[in-house]
């Protein structure tokens, strides 16, 4: 149930967005993170995680102002367990994310800061006993995107929980770098 609510939402929100799309400009941008994955059955002590992954956005943005569009991640990457591991999973696993993500610049307070607030459907690829279980997730970050000569370089430091089938929760922290062109 919750799962088609959330496809529901991330559907209108899109779109939304494709009517917004002519009165702005539709970019494509993507961040490299490094994960760091807390996996938990419940209130129980969870495994540690951690890997290389990305996001990619496709949003409608004014630039240095704010972005809303739909993220997807990871294109590429996984994460593999940091020590011991619950039996139900396996050494590596997959954090697979569809959402809609909205980033607003708080020009009032420093023109560089940012905050980014997400939202949308999570998959849990294990390769373990449990197989793959879905649920949804949301997201908060905030950075700072230095300019250098028309290219923004942006440092996102963000913390996303996961609520899954089964009892599982998956607290993520998630610093990552971006690379934007805006000329």
């Amino acid at each position: 149930m919750k799962i088609s609510i959330i496809n529901a939402v991330v559907f209108f929100v899109a779109l939304v967005m494709l009517g917004q799309a002519t009165a702005g400009d539709i970019k494509v941008r993507a961040r490299e993170h490094f994960d760091f994955h807390d996996v938990a059955f419940g209130s129980g002590s969870g495994s540690a995680y951690a890997g290389l992954s990305n996001t990619i956005n496709v949003w409608w943005e004014k630039p240095r102002i704010y972005s809303i569009g739909l993220a997807f991640n990871p294109v590429i990457g996984s994460a593999r367990a940091s020590g011991d591991y619950d039996t139900r999973l396996s050494k590596r696993i997959k954090l697979i994310m569809l959402g809609v993500e909205g980033k607003y610049y708080h020009r009032d307070i420093a023109p560089s800061l940012f905050s980014r607030v997400g939202l949308g459907y999570t998959q849990l690829d294990t390769k373990g006993s449990i197989g793959d279980i879905d649920g949804y997730h949301v997201y908060v970050g905030a950075g700072w995107e230095f300019d250098v000569k028309g290219v923004g370089i942006a440092l996102e430091m963000a913390f996303r929980q996961s609520r899954l089938e089964r009892g599982v929760i998956v607290n993520s922290i998630t610093p990552s770098i971006g690379v934007h062109f805006y000329r």
